[in-house]
């Protein structure tokens, strides 16, 4: 049940807009995965997720909870953290998607860094938290 307060908010009370990745979170790593248009993004997360069977992670969990980066060139990005098996769940990712021909990024210095060279940094960015609406830029 929504609060009287978080419908004032507009949000989730608790839930801060910190775009994951670009403080540090000890103990938890994140990576950002390319929307390819033609799947969900909770779909593309579960491929990924699901692509190494084995997976190489032994300990932990991966997460995804819908914040993205819209870059300025118009692509979106999906955050995904993991912690535990940090080495482990970062090989499994990596390899999905590179079978599944799915670009990654990460956050590095105040910048969002592609995996095919291209670099932004975060306050060209447009961040969508999904417990909170975009603000009209007018």
């Amino acid at each position: 049940m929504v609060s009287e307060m978080e419908k004032i908010l507009g949000g989730p009370i608790g839930l801060e807009e910190i775009i994951p990745g670009s403080v540090l979170d000890e103990g938890r790593e994140y990576i950002y995965f390319c929307d390819d248009g033609q799947s969900s993004a909770k779909e593309l997360f579960k491929a990924l997720m699901q692509y190494m069977d084995p997976p190489y992670a032994q300990s932990g969990s991966a997460g995804f909870d819908g914040i993205s980066l819209t870059l300025p060139d118009g692509s979106v990005f999906f955050a995904i953290d993991y912690f535990g098996d940090i080495p482990g769940w970062r090989k499994d990712i990596e390899a999905g998607a590179s079978g599944l021909g799915v670009t990654l990024a990460r956050i590095a210095d105040g910048k969002i860094v592609v995996d095919d060279g291209r670099v932004y940094d975060l306050s060209e960015c447009i961040p969508m938290f999904p417990w909170k609406r975009p603000k009209n830029p007018l």
